[in-house]
This record gives structure tokens, sequence and C-alpha cells, in this order.
């Protein structure tokens, strides 16, 4: 029997608005009351040992989580709402987070609340009316990220710090054996990722009883919201001859009109291959000829906003309003 229908509190948590997704911990050694990591193994699953030049350690299996245990502390790696619930198909609300951290501590005989949190996952699944791919054309430019299309259905922004996903969540969960209900043929996920320096990120100290605290909570929704609204939105692919006056103005509409049609990943695929050939010796050069590229991208000669991208701002904006 699943969790949601054992515990009818769930139904109500996953109809809402859900956010959290991984999150990674690690509790240090003189935060736990008993003082030794190695008393959590008879809580594992799955139990195997090392032995190196860093020492003793010990990995096992909590539900979801994969557990490493170190003379000096515990490393817990996994998606806290696959722990909590049938799938992360449903992200955890603020309610469900407190919830499911207690239930891991009671789980590992050991309070996980002042446990250190060293990546988040921010997230949420949009039922959307195309698939997902067909929005990623629409996506641009983000200012210090590298836009990244690894496949036909995924989309990455990455810097040094976190990442930002965009990827088809039907044929994500399929290829992993999991259902998805019938009602939802198209599934988009939006995820932000805060992978390293996350107090600073957050500028907290970002503890697991910090997860649920309200002000917090609200802080990373708003973060979340923003980085979507930083990206380029490009609008809809037209040609418009009405206010040209040149030549040379007619030559940059129709280049413009092209690339408009090829998208940004078309950018970077080009700028990819020249970085990999070495074709300029200055680095900036690159920089220059995706931001000209960029600009000349964006200023389309049609001002409305397509379809699809007001599809997703209505979604994530409604969203962040009402997650609690």
């Amino acid at each position: 029997m699943s969790l949601i229908k054992m515990f009818p509190i769930l139904e109500t948590i996953t109809k809402r608005c859900n956010m959290f997704d991984t999150v990674n911990f690690w509790i240090d050694r003189v935060d736990m009351s008993g003082g030794n990591p190695f008393d959590i193994l008879p809580c594992l699953s799955d139990i195997t040992e090392h032995q190196n030049e860093n020492g003793y350690s010990c990995t096992g299996k909590a539900g979801d989580y994969t557990v490493n245990v170190f003379e000096n502390g515990i490393s817990l790696k996994g998606s806290l709402a696959k722990y909590f619930l049938p799938s992360n198909i449903h992200t955890l609300t603020r309610s469900a987070v407190k919830l499911a951290i207690e239930q891991l501590s009671d789980n590992l005989h050991t309070d996980i609340n002042a446990a250190k949190v060293t990546r988040l996952d921010v997230s949420t699944v949009i039922p959307t009316k195309y698939p997902p791919a067909d929005y990623y054309r629409y996506l641009g430019n983000k200012t210090y990220f590298e836009r990244l299309q690894s496949t036909h259905d995924t989309l990455y922004y990455t810097n040094h710090q976190r990442k930002i996903i965009f990827y088809d969540k039907v044929k994500e969960a399929s290829s992993k054996g999991i259902e998805i209900p019938e009602a939802f043929t198209e599934l988009l996920r939006y995820e932000l990722r805060y992978t390293k320096c996350i107090n600073k990120q957050l500028n907290a100290d970002v503890t697991a009883a910090k997860l649920h605290e309200r002000e917090f909570y609200d802080k990373v929704i708003k973060n979340w919201y923003n980085e979507f609204q930083s990206i380029q939105k490009l609008k809809n692919q037209s040609f418009m001859i009405d206010n040209i006056k040149s030549p040379k103005e007619l030559k940059e509409a129709v280049f413009a009109y092209l690339l408009q049609k090829e998208g940004q990943g078309f950018i970077d695929e080009i700028l990819n291959d020249a970085k990999a050939k070495n074709i300029f010796q200055d680095r900036k050069y690159y920089s220059r000829v995706k931001s000209e590229l960029n600009t000349m991208l964006a200023a389309s000669t049609n001002s409305e906003k397509n379809e699809m991208v007001n599809e997703l701002e209505t979604y994530i904006s409604n969203v962040a309003k009402h997650s609690r």
C-alpha cells in the first residue's frame, strides 16, 4: 500500500504546490547525540565496508538515501521526496519537509535537524500543452550561466554554484519504470539545483531544520521564480519589412529571422565547435560573438510574446504565489 493511501494527510500535501526534491545532508559527529556515527549501522540495509588511506567507512541504504558513514560524520545523498512519498513526481511542500525530516530522524535513530544541507533541489512539475522540448527554443540566454541542451529532452543552464534544468518528466519517469497518471501526457520539470556554497548563496546556515522555516522557504521559492524570470525569452518567429530602409537592414533582418528559426541551441553549438577548433587566439572573441548573436536573436521583428512562454510564465508565477 502506498504512503498516500496509508496516511490521508499526504494526499492533501501532494495536491498543493510542491517544491523540494533532492536534499543531501552532512551530519557532523559533534552534532550527534551519541557521538558515534557507526551507531546507525543497524538502521541501514545493503551495508558494505571500505578500508583505504582515509580510514574505515561503511555505505548503506535508508530508503532512497545512500548513507556513507565515516569516523567524523555521516553523508546522506538522495531525494527527500522519494524517501517520503511514492516517487519524486511529487516534490515536498514546507509542511511535508518537516514530516520527512522527522521520519528520517526516527528511522536513523538520530536527530538530523542540525545536519548541514550540501545540496538542495527546488522544483515542480508543469503540465504542458505541448511536448517539453518544444518550449526550449523560446528559452534563450541567461547572464552568468552556460546554456546547454544536452539531449532533445533536457535543457541545462549551469555555473559553478548552481544549475537550472528543464526536462521531460514523463520520459524520465518512464525510463525508470515509474507510472505516470494517464491524465498527464506532457509534464515539464523545472528545477533549480544548489550544488555548492549553499550557505553563501542563500545567506543562511542551511540545516535540515532551516528547510521548513517559513521565511527561509519563501526566500528559496522566490529565488526559484527569479531564476526563471532572468532567462531571456524569445518572441514569436516572424519576418516584417515595414521599417527596413537599407540593404544592410534587410540583410540583418533576414539573418535575425533565420537565427530565430534555428534557436539558441544553434548559437551554442556553433560557438562550442569554434572553441573546440581554437579558431580565436583571444578567448574574449567567443564572448563577444555570443553577445552580439544573442542580441540579434532577442531583437525579434515581432513584439508578440510566444504562447508557450506565456504558458510557462503563468504557471511558474502561480506556483511561486501559492507555495506554502
